[in-house]
């Protein structure tokens, strides 16, 4: 065993604290606090929730979550497999009426990009206010979702350091980074166990430091 799960069990039990204890404040489920005491990694969720799970708990019994992290096999879950498709080669056949349409669409790519410069100039950015465009990630769920409230400003406070905002919520992050500044894009992903508006994962890591042009990408359980 590596010194990951034993350190978090000796912490625990010299603080005097049960695994109920600590599933309580943390509210990270029970199994999932046995299995990394255990370091049975096989049943934990995805690694960026175990992640958050690790540091949270880490956190929770005053440890250095850093300092455990590099202990923590970070790609333990078996990603599915797919077989490569046969690839099917087609003789490239070219008329004169495929090159004009090409040519077209080319030519109009050019206009749009053109526009799309220019307009850029007389406005803001998409996330100065510290607000994110509503789109979808496809097949997992994702969604990047505008927070409430205006966001952080372009002339905001001094630039500070990060805090580690995993297991925290999503409120007390964003007025972090709004102190700071900085811009910001907040994910929900399916969180599976996780409560609904937790951060599981944040970029750039803690103890960045970050200020006004900054931007930090949060990722919450939805």
């Amino acid at each position: 065993m590596s010194p990951l799960g034993e350190t978090l069990r000796r912490a625990r039990l010299a603080k005097g604290i049960t695994i109920e204890d600590a599933e309580r404040v943390t509210r990270i489920p029970r199994k999932y606090l046995e299995a990394l005491e255990l370091e049975n990694f096989t049943i934990l969720p995805a690694p960026v929730y175990a992640r958050g799970f690790l540091r949270s708990y880490a956190g929770y019994l005053g440890l250095d979550a850093a300092a455990l992290l590099p202990f923590f096999p970070v790609g333990h879950v078996d990603e599915p497999r797919l077989e490569p498709l046969p690839e099917v080669k087609q003789p490239r056949t070219w008329n004169m009426s495929g090159v004009i349409a090409i040519a077209v669409v080319g030519f109009l790519i050019m206009i749009v990009v053109a526009l799309y410069s220019v307009g850029r100039e007389d406005s803001n950015p998409a996330f100065i206010s510290g607000r994110a465009l509503d789109t979808t990630s496809g097949q997992n769920g994702g969604t990047i979702v505008p927070p409430e409230g205006e966001g952080g400003s372009a002339e905001g406070g001094p630039a500070i350091a990060l805090p580690d905002f995993a297991g925290g919520s999503l409120q007390d992050a964003v007025g972090v980074i709004e102190r700071a500044g900085a811009t910001y894009i907040v994910v929900e992903i399916r969180g599976g166990d996780v409560p609904t508006g937790q951060v599981v994962d944040q970029a750039p890591p803690p103890g960045t430091a970050v200020g006004a042009g900054d931007l930090v990408t949060i990722t919450v359980a939805r």
